[in-house]
């Protein structure tokens, strides 16, 4: 009967898990001590192609606080595997054969200018799409940030189900891009630093969507 039961909640938990890449952020309670760029240069395996864009756009004061007016942000971080797709999507073959300008505005284009937790976000319905009518971006609830490059998305907050209950799984976060209209999942949300707030997009997730 004790197996039985070991099985029964196994299967519950791996269903409950299976269906986002949670990115390993190497932190136990999400919390580090140093600054963004520190955390980013540590975890070296999710973050080694972004600190190297953000070193080529010189964006480095940014990420290590010492930017006035960008003491408490939020990164909606893309990790390597994002930038590694893109480069293969256009035959990239390092970091370096892209323009400042390009690593530039791509990362500020991740950069809201404000600390977002993930309670921060409302809860959100995503958009009917229908064919007879024009793409609607914006669902109801939710919230439109605008990142530092000026472009605008939308993202909300939603509590998926768990052992078939509604709205008691885990709050996940979600956005839609006003300029591709790209679906995007957050994968980890809430990785503080001293001076903002990393959220992980998914790895599925392809540079420049946002």
């Amino acid at each position: 009967m004790r197996n039985i039961i070991y099985v029964v909640v196994f299967s519950l938990f791996s269903a409950c898990t299976t269906k986002f890449n949670t990115i390993d952020t190497g932190l136990a309670d999400g919390n580090f001590t140093g600054n963004m760029y520190e955390y980013l240069k540590k975890s070296s395996y999710n973050w080694d192609s972004t600190r190297l864009m953000i070193e080529r756009g010189k964006l480095v004061d940014l990420f290590n606080g010492e930017r006035p007016g960008y003491d408490n942000f939020t990164f909606f971080g893309p990790t390597n595997h994002s930038i590694r797709r893109y480069m293969k999507i256009n035959n990239i073959g390092s970091i370096k054969e892209m323009s400042e300008d390009f690593c530039r505005e791509t990362i500020l284009r991740h950069i809201v200018k404000k600390r977002y937790m993930r309670n921060d976000i409302p809860k959100g319905t995503p958009a009917v799409y229908k064919e007879d009518e024009p793409l609607k971006i914006q669902g109801d609830g939710g919230k439109v940030l605008e990142g530092e490059a000026g472009n605008r998305f939308w993202i909300y907050s939603f509590q998926g189900s768990y052992a078939g209950v509604p709205n008691i799984g885990a709050i996940e976060l979600k956005i839609v891009s006003f300029e591709s209209a790209a679906k995007i999942e957050i994968a980890s949300s809430n990785i503080e630093t001293r001076n903002g707030v990393v959220h992980s997009l998914q790895y599925n997730y392809t540079l420049c969507e946002l």
